[in-house]
C-alpha cells in the first residue's frame, strides 16, 4: 500500500468511502467573517462532533498542535486570493506539497476557477501540484469551480461536469464541486468518475432543512460526501448542524430524521416555525 492511499484512509471512512470536510480556510478570501473570528473554536467543535477532515491555511496550522492526537485529516490549502484585489477568482499558489509534509498535513488543496482569462495559469498550477503529490505521495482535494468573465451565469451543469473532469483528469484524488441543479447530473458526474467527489456546501443557507435535503439528494446521486463551511460555523448551532450532516453522510439519516434531531437539539425558532406540521 503507498503512502497516498494511507494519508487518504485519514479522510475517507472505511466502512462507505465518504467524508464529511469542513473548510475553515475563508480567512484569507473574506477576513474575520462572523463564525471564524476564533478559528481554534470551531476545530475544536469539529473535532467534538467527529468530522473527517478540514481545510487550513499554512498559519492556522499552528492551532493544531495542541491537540494533534485527536484531529481528523488535515489539508493544508495552498491556493489563495482576497477580497480586496482586482481579482478575487484569480487563485495563486502560496504553499508547496513539501511544506505541506514538513508542517504535517495529511494532504493538500487547490482551488482552481475555470472560465476566466486566468484559467491557464490555474491549469498549470494545478499540474504542477498534482505531480508534486504523487512525488511525496501526499492526497490531493481539488475545489474547482466555473467562475469567470467568459463563461454565463447561472452556470450551466454540464460546465460543472466539464470542471469536474477537468480535476480528475490532472490528477485529483478527490473533487469538490458546486451542486448541479439537477441531481441526475451529478449521478452523471459521480458514475463517471474514479475519484470521490464531494459537494460544497456554498454560501449560507436561509433554509436549514432544504440544505439537509440538499445533502440527502447529492448521496442519492453517489457524491462521496460534503464539504460545510460558513453554513455550519454561521448556524445559530453549528455543533448540532454539523452532527446533523455527518448523521446523514456517514449513518443513513434521511433529511427528514437529521431535521427532527436538529429541532431537538435547538434548532432555530424561525426554521422551526417555517418547517411546523
Amino acid at each position: 500500500m503507498c503512502g497516498k492511499s494511507l494519508r487518504l484512509k485519514r479522510f475517507l471512512r472505511p466502512l462507505d468511502g465518504r467524508v464529511v470536510i469542513l473548510p475553515l480556510d475563508h480567512g484569507v478570501t473574506c477576513g474575520p467573517i462572523p463564525g471564524l473570528q476564533r478559528v481554534e473554536h470551531v476545530i475544536r467543535m469539529g473535532i467534538r462532533v467527529g468530522c473527517d477532515g478540514m481545510v487550513v491555511h499554512k498559519g492556522m496550522m499552528r492551532f493544531l498542535e495542541p491537540i494533534a492526537e485527536r484531529l481528523p485529516g488535515i489539508f493544508m490549502h495552498l491556493s489563495a486570493s482576497t477580497g480586496l484585489g482586482p481579482s478575487l477568482d484569480h487563485k495563486v499558489l502560496v504553499g508547496t506539497v513539501e511544506e505541506a509534509v514538513r508542517r504535517g498535513a495529511d494532504g493538500v488543496s487547490v482551488h482552481v476557477n475555470l472560465g476566466g482569462e486566468q484559467e491557464p495559469a490555474m491549469i498549470e498550477d494545478l499540474g504542477r501540484v498534482a505531480g508534486a503529490c504523487a512525488k511525496w505521495q501526499m492526497p490531493l482535494l481539488v475545489m474547482i469551480y466555473v467562475r469567470g468573465n467568459l463563461v454565463s451565469t447561472p452556470v450551466p451543469d454540464s460546465a460543472i461536469a466539464h470542471a469536474a473532469r477537468v480535476a480528475a483528469e490532472l490528477g485529483a484524488d478527490i473533487i469538490k464541486i458546486p451542486a448541479p441543479a439537477q441531481d441526475a447530473v451529478l449521478a452523471e458526474i459521480t458514475g463517471g468518475l474514479p475519484v470521490p467527489v464531494v459537494v460544497a456546501g456554498g454560501s449560507r443557507f436561509p433554509d436549514t432543512r432544504l440544505l439537509l435535503d440538499r445533502i440527502a439528494g447529492a448521496l442519492a446521486a453517489g457524491a462521496g460526501g460534503f464539504a460545510i463551511g460558513r453554513n455550519v460555523f454561521q448556524h445559530e448551532d453549528p455543533e448540532a448542524l454539523l452532527r446533523a450532516v455527518c448523521n446523514i453522510v456517514h449513518h443513513g439519516f434521511s433529511s427528514e430524521k437529521a431535521w427532527e434531531q436538529l429541532v431537538r437539539a435547538g434548532s432555530p425558532p424561525a426554521d422551526r416555525l417555517e418547517h411546523s406540521g
